[in-house]
């Protein structure tokens, strides 16, 4: 029988159990996968479809003030509850996707700012203004994105075995994980160098919070074995 944890690093990181109704969220990581995955089309798509609006908006956090406004916040909440009932292989897990759910909730609550001169764009109230909240909105999508490489990097790559007894399909795993990781983070680097370098009219921002987004979406479908799944092990039932 295995000892309790005694120190708190043992407790954070104790793996909770092994039943498949603790650790089995296969349904729960596809489906924040595919949600991060397919905003950005469904976004530009939908704007296409059902406005006069026929252009990229600068970021996709513009998209809260087209008609795609629903869409917008409505996927943002669903990733955020998603979040919020995952629960990983330890409390670590726990609390970093639970960190995840509360900043990409802020970043639904708290808007980007109204871009006067965007003819796409209609003027609507946010449902908290606050004169900082454009702040509140950045920050809280940076530490979004930084959390989840977190996890992508630290966390989804842990396996109870050594490296040298992984499966392929594990090292596979981890090397998409990592990557996906690399990729969220560089990623807002240049987001960052286009806020302080660029005019602010172009779509920089977007497209690499789009590759952001599909990282995410990549490193958690991964997770949920839709992309490189252990092969099943064929058991030989004896006579």
């Amino acid at each position: 029988m295995d000892s309790k944890p005694k120190t708190f690093l043992e407790r954070l990181t104790h793996k909770r159990s092994d039943t498949p109704e603790i650790i089995s969220f296969q349904t729960i990581r596809r489906a924040v996968g595919f949600l991060g995955l397919l905003l950005p089309a469904v976004l530009v798509a939908g704007t296409y479809l059902f406005s006069i609006c026929r252009q990229i908006e600068p970021s996709i956090s513009h998209y809260y003030y087209t008609s795609m406004r629903e869409v917008f916040v409505g996927t943002l909440c669903s990733v955020s509850l998603f979040l919020f009932t995952y629960k990983g292989y330890s409390r670590l897990d726990s609390l970093a996707s639970n960190a995840a759910g509360f900043f990409i909730l802020l970043v639904a609550i708290f808007p980007t700012d109204f871009l006067l001169d965007n003819a796409c764009q209609q003027d609507v109230r946010a449902p908290i203004y606050l004169p900082f909240h454009k702040v509140i909105h950045l920050t809280s999508a940076a530490l979004f994105f930084l959390t989840l490489a977190a996890m992508s990097y630290f966390l989804f790559t842990k396996s109870d075995f050594p490296a040298e007894q992984q499966t392929p399909e594990k090292k596979t795993r981890n090397g998409i994980y990592r990557m996906c990781a690399i990729v969220m983070v560089l990623s807002l680097v240049i987001i960052l160098f286009g806020f302080i370098f660029d005019t602010g009219n172009s779509t920089l921002t977007f497209w690499f919070e789009t590759l952001a987004l599909v990282s995410f979406g990549v490193s958690w479908l991964t997770k949920g074995e839709a992309l490189f799944g252990d092969k099943p092990v064929l058991k030989i039932k004896k006579s």
